[in-house]
This record gives structure tokens, C-alpha cells and sequence, in this order.
């Protein structure tokens, strides 16, 4: 299983990077460091919506379960050893296939990520909102890791297909792993 820590200012692509790989692998899993904690966040009045003071107070939620007892990594792993489980049922090793985009701001958390799975990191970038200002600590540290590999998504979707196909044969996955031929 190939884990890939995928980081990015807001609105510059990541998922939709993500979504252009899964569009080519067989199993692929998208899980963000901030899920669990949007699932709190909405059963105390959330409304789903990303507004400077909502990213504010999801980036503070999160670093209180941080801090609390390490929720947010823990759920990953969680999240991870389904994934692994759920291969394995099917009758693979999911040593061999299967791909999991981790969604990652915080530098020490991306090395925590890096270090336990052997990650590979990837950070998406866009020249048209790169220049925004951001509403809390983790999304100004964005630039502050030294990431393995950098996508710069200024082009079309199919350019960012392309690059998302490039990335994935760099990656030297088993042939089981794709649809069709890579």
C-alpha cells in the first residue's frame, strides 16, 4: 500500500488531483486529517460551509483533539487499516495495491505521517490563490515542509489528468494496481 501525505493552500486542487488518480487506480482512498473533526464540529452547529472563521475554528477543534489525545492521526490510522482489511478480504496484498491520499497541513503532523507509513509527500500548488490570505496556523504552513514531489496546477483539468498519470507511474506501483494500462 502506497500512502501519500497531499498538501496545498485551499481551493488550489487537491482533491480534484486526488479524484484524477482514483480515476486510474483500483483502489484508492481519500481521508483527511480533519474529518473526524468535522463530523464534531457539525453536531455542535457547523454548517458545512468554509469561511475564513469556520477554517479558523476547525483548525482550533482540531488542534484541542490534537492535543487531547492525538484524535485526528489516530482516526487516519484507523481509517488505514480498514482500507488494508478491506484489500485483503478481496484476496490481495494490500502491500501491493491499494493507494491512500492523506490530507495534511500541519509540518510536524506530515513528518509523524512520513515516518510511520514511509509516505511519500506531495504538495499542490496554484499561482492564483497562493497569494491569499489564510485564516489559521495550518494553512499558513503549508510551505513550510520540504515535500518530495510538487504539482503545480496553473493549467486545464486534463493537463492536471496528465500530471496526476505522471505522478502515479513515478510512484512505481504493480501493474495490478491501475485500470487498463499506465
Amino acid at each position: 500500500m502506497k500512502i501519500i501525505v497531499i498538501n496545498g493552500q485551499p481551493r488550489v486542487g487537491k482533491d480534484t488531483f486526488v479524484e484524477l488518480c482514483d480515476k486510474h487506480l483500483l483502489w484508492c482512498k481519500n481521508y483527511s486529517t480533519v474529518d473526524f473533526v468535522k463530523e464534531i464540529a457539525v453536531k455542535c452547529g457547523w454548517d458545512g460551509s468554509k469561511t475564513p472563521k469556520n477554517r479558523a475554528f476547525l483548525s482550533d477543534l482540531k488542534d484541542l483533539l490534537a492535543q487531547w489525545k492525538d484524535v485526528p492521526f489516530k482516526k487516519i490510522e484507523e481509517r488505514i487499516r480498514a482500507f488494508k482489511k478491506s484489500i485483503e478480504g478481496l484476496g490481495y496484498d494490500n502491500d501491493e495495491v491499494g493507494v491512500v491520499f492523506i490530507h495534511s497541513r500541519e509540518p510536524e503532523e506530515i513528518k509523524r505521517f512520513v515516518d510511520k507509513f514511509n509516505a511519500t509527500s506531495l504538495l499542490i500548488r496554484r499561482e492564483s490563490v497562493e497569494s491569499n490570505e489564510q485564516s489559521n496556523h495550518a494553512d499558513s504552513q503549508v510551505m513550510d515542509y520540504e515535500y518530495d514531489y510538487i504539482i503545480e496546477n496553473n493549467g486545464t483539468k486534463e493537463e492536471l489528468e496528465q500530471k496526476a498519470v505522471e505522478f502515479l507511474r513515478a510512484l512505481k506501483l504493480p501493474k495490478i494496481a491501475f485500470y487498463g494500462k499506465m
